[in-house]
């Protein structure tokens, strides 16, 4: 028997977390395989400006700033930072799955770098073979919504496959 494959977005947070307690009662580890999803903004490379000409006639160049003359001589290019935020935010979500792979799950980590959540989250959807989707929400409503949006919200209403969304517990325990 397959077991299904349940995708869990992680946004590093103690909230997002907390959708492993529900994962761990309704969703038995014999029947179900875990892929942890992280969807992180793209980091952008270091890299100085070009020299320009000292005059206009000139054929001697020059860097606007000292600052400039370091990043020329030694850039980080976005690939490189890219590959190195992978890394550790892999690093990070493979943490939650050694916690999760001790109760007995098969747990695969993603990490996707994209401007919005919700879209990269739709896209791994739509291109691989997902039974579900379980992840905890911010609760957030009104103007805090209007300002943050809502992945939750966002899948819900764009995602074909079955979503578990839990509310998290505040931190006081309420």
């Amino acid at each position: 028997m397959s077991k299904h494959n349940v995708l869990v977005p992680i946004d590093g947070s103690d909230f997002s977390r907390q959708v492993f307690e529900h994962i761990r009662e309704y969703l038995p580890a014999d029947e179900n395989e875990l892929t942890l999803i992280r969807v992180a903004t793209a980091p952008h490379g270091h890299v100085g400006r070009p020299p320009r000409p000292a005059a206009p006639d000139s054929k001697v160049s020059m860097y606007e700033s000292r600052h400039d003359v370091v990043e020329s001589q030694h850039p980080i290019y976005a690939s490189q930072e890219q590959a190195s935020a992978a890394a550790d935010l892999k690093r990070k979500l493979r943490a939650d799955a050694h916690d999760l792979e001790d109760d007995g799950y098969t747990v695969n980590t993603v990490i996707r770098f994209n401007g919005h959540a919700g879209e990269a989250i739709m896209k791994y959807i739509d291109n691989t073979d997902v039974d579900m989707v379980a992840m905890t929400t911010h609760g957030r409503s009104g103007i805090e919504r209007l300002l943050h949006g809502s992945i939750a919200q966002y899948l819900s209403q764009h995602v074909t496959v079955p979503v578990m969304m839990v509310r998290p517990k505040a931190k006081n325990g309420a």
